[in-house]
């Protein structure tokens, strides 16, 4: 099956990635590369998938979007909002 790339980079606060919501076929394997300027948490609400995060050093989580549905991304401790799945 399909996978789908979501990279994002975190610095000061503001999110650069691919736009407010990324668009995933059921069954496909979303990656999320995430590189933050501090130490945080990658979350994946509706999965209940998490990724700690080192300040600088790439992160990778993959997650198999086997759920319909739109799902919010968010780095925890900064409350960054990430691009949300849109599942179908």
């Amino acid at each position: 099956m399909a996978v789908v790339p979501v990279d994002v980079r975190v610095a000061g606060g503001q999110v650069q990635g691919p736009g407010a919501r990324v668009e995933v076929p059921l069954g496909a394997t979303v990656r999320f590369t995430v590189v933050s300027d501090r130490a945080d948490e990658l979350h994946v609400h509706g999965y209940d998938r998490s990724l700690p995060l080192a300040a600088g050093t790439p992160g990778v989580l993959e997650v198999v979007a086997d759920v319909p549905g739109v799902f919010e991304t968010e780095l925890h401790e900064s409350g960054a909002t990430l691009p949300s799945l849109e599942v179908r």
